[in-house]
């Protein structure tokens, strides 16, 4: 079952199954889809009688079983929460899930487990066959991130502006989690009017402190001493190496590319690159003017994408509003010198990908190797 079924079936307050498995790697999902369930299903009053959330160890196990076979003092639904159930032992796993499965689910009992592990996910689905249901959580893809936020606004009785989403991303990252945080202030405060890039700019403006968006468009603006500054806090704040350095190949493969589609195509990206010379006067300035006159290149921007063959369109992000704000720091390269550095982002790439010992190290030394080797 895919996550817009499963929501659709908490809208009509009724779950399919009695068994769900809440697979994949995006931990905030499963937290707020099981919120969800509780919201939906569970009347208040209820809700601390028959919300049960456990944990996979030897002793809590066995509890659990005695709870879901327990008797229930009221008619509403009892949800059970069985946390990271791929951390039991093999055991200790099949023990629990022998028991439950010939005990038979109780009625008006739902079963919720969650799990990284996809073997496990399939051995938990194989026990239960036609009695449950699995999802697996994702986090959205970069271009649907904006969507999302989007979505998770109006879930909040608010709204927010293209441009607001956008910059939101931009100030806390891709954690779902502080975006879902950070938009539920926003909603709050924004008492029914649509959250916009001003409301956005001062509600959470505190959170920037040195994220990767910060360290991208330093090293965008070839900005050597700055570029480090952020990469050296992004690592000490435990920020996955390996992150960083594919959001910063992908970047620069995007540099590239767009330079390579003006020697290409000078007939089409000409006109682009001139613009996004215009928007570059005004990227560092956020008066009203500056941001009107910002809106108005991208805009131009937009309609030069749609007397474009589509596959270019794509390649170029001018459709992608987040990306097309940041894509004049484009012309800070030329196509040669991101040519000749090829090789070297296949190297460090391949190192990456076969597990170096310090992956943080070799992010630092490709930064200052490439900024400061390119300025001198």
């Amino acid at each position: 079952m895919d996550l817009a079924t499963f929501e659709k079936q908490l809208k009509g307050e009724k779950i399919g199954n009695p068994v769900l498995i809440f697979a994949g790697p995006e931990h905030f999902l499963k937290e707020k889809s099981f919120s969800d369930m509780t919201q939906s299903l569970v009347p208040e009053t209820d809700r601390q009688d028959n919300v049960v959330r456990t944990g996979s160890n030897a002793k809590e196990l066995p509890d659990t079983i005695q709870q879901i076979f327990s008797f229930s003092f009221n008619a509403s639904p009892r949800l059970f929460l069985i946390q990271e159930i791929d951390t039991a032992t093999a055991k200790q796993r099949k023990d629990f899930l022998e028991r439950l499965s010939q005990g038979g689910i109780p009625a008006s009992t739902v079963i919720v487990f969650t799990v990284t592990d996809s073997k496990v996910a399939g051995e938990i689905a194989g026990k239960f066959k036609q009695q449950s249901d699995r999802i697996d959580f994702w986090a959205p893809f970069a271009n649907q991130l904006g969507a999302w936020v989007k979505r998770q606004t109006v879930e909040q009785g608010a709204e927010i502006t293209n441009e607001a989403a956008d910059h939101l991303i931009e100030l806390v990252g891709s954690d779902l989690a502080i975006l879902h945080q950070e938009l539920s202030k926003l909603a709050l405060s924004s008492r029914g009017k649509k959250i916009g890039l001003t409301e956005v700019k001062s509600g959470v403006a505190y959170l920037r402190q040195d994220n990767i968006f910060d360290f991208l468009e330093a090293f965008g603006q070839r900005n050597a001493v700055k570029a480090i500054r952020c990469l050296e806090s992004l690592l000490a704040r435990g920020e996955a190496a390996q992150k960083i350095w594919f959001m910063l190949c992908r970047q620069l493969r995007e540099f590239r590319l767009l330079h390579a589609l003006l020697r290409d195509r000078p007939d089409l990206f000409e006109s682009v690159f001139s613009l996004l010379r215009r928007y570059s006067q005004f990227a560092g300035k956020s008066d009203f003017k500056a941001n009107q006159e910002k809106k108005n290149l991208l805009s131009e921007i937009q309609q030069l994408a749609d007397l474009m063959p589509e596959t270019l369109t794509k390649a170029a992000a001018l459709r992608q509003s987040g990306k097309l704000r940041n894509l004049y720091l484009a012309l800070n390269f030329n196509y040669f010198e991101l040519t000749a550095a090829t090789q070297e982002i296949i190297e460090t790439d391949l190192a990456f990908k076969s597990g170096i010992s310090d992956p943080g190290a070799a992010l630092q030394k490709f930064t200052a190797s490439f900024l400061v080797s390119q300025n001198s």
